[in-house]
């Protein structure tokens, strides 16, 4: 593991809680605005068709899937580490040299995958899908090892979820409403037992149900936004596979982002290296 000096640590750790600032503050353009505004009464009704155990379902069937080809072992040697547990004392400089190279490839992927999706158009919509909804897990899975947080009890899965519904075009509020709920989360991991993954360190029903229910919500956006979005412009003959690139390789980088903030978050906060200003920003008003 490459040490870094205590001054780079903290000059490193400073910007990166500026961006983390500026990422929470940023709010989606006029497009993507217009986008959700006309989806949002098919995103309604998408939440009344599609019942919260199938959501519950595919999440968790993705997210199993995405760990079994994630790669973990070379994530681990890349950081020069044999398990998780030593990142304890990496510096986050450290880790994110690695997080970078992951987030990068996986926007690769999501250009080939989206640029083949596209040009089968509305055929290729449902593969397409649950191909970047596993691209995006695995993503948000391969980071948070990173950080030393892997995605093993129910309580990091429930993690990864909320760091799924921080992507795409999301407005400061929705950010600041699932940074919240995160925290309970974390507040929750951080009262069990030590052996945390024994059965018996189970997460309370309502934040289990708290956390499913934005996911929910946010598996039914971006469903109907990507319909809208895919199925309208890839009639255009010709420029089918342009549109499924651009508009999968958005979305990854937006998960990327999402994903390097959220454990850049949570690492800070827990070795008490957060900034009030960024804890208080976190918070709905």
């Amino acid at each position: 593991m490459r040490k870094v000096s205590e001054k780079s640590a903290k000059k490193y750790e400073a910007r990166q809680v500026r961006r983390i600032h500026k990422w929470q503050r940023r709010r989606p353009g006029w497009i993507a605005r217009t986008i959700e505004f006309l989806v949002s009464p098919i995103v309604y009704l998408f939440r009344r068709v599609i019942p919260h155990s199938t959501v519950e379902s595919v999440l968790h069937g993705n997210l199993a899937f995405a760990r079994r080809w994630a790669r973990e072992g070379k994530t681990l040697r890349s950081l020069g580490v044999g398990h998780h547990s030593e990142l304890t004392e990496a510096e986050l400089l450290h880790s994110d040299r690695t997080v970078r190279r992951i987030h990068g490839r996986a926007v690769w992927l999501a250009a080939g995958v989206g640029f083949v999706s596209g040009i089968f158009g509305i055929f290729a919509l449902p593969v397409g899908m649950a191909a970047i909804l596993n691209i995006a897990l695995r993503t948000i899975h391969r980071i948070g090892l990173s950080y030393g947080y892997p995605a093993d009890g129910e309580a990091e899965r429930l993690f990864v979820y909320y760091t799924l519904s921080l992507a795409g075009n999301r407005k400061p509020e929705d950010k600041a409403a699932s940074l919240q709920a995160m925290r309970e989360l974390l507040a929750a991991i951080a009262a069990q037992p030590s052996e945390s993954e024994k059965p018996a360190a189970a997460v309370d029903d309502r934040i289990r149900h708290k956390a499913l229910d934005i996911a929910h919500h946010d598996f039914s956006r971006e469903i109907t936004k990507q319909l809208v979005e895919v199925r309208i412009l890839t009639s255009i003959p010709g420029i089918g596979g342009i549109v499924g690139l651009i508009v999968d390789t958005r979305y990854i980088s937006s998960v990327g982002w999402a994903a390097r903030h959220a454990y850049q978050l949570r690492w800070l906060e827990e070795r008490g290296r957060l900034p009030e200003t960024l804890l208080l920003a976190a918070v709905p008003a």
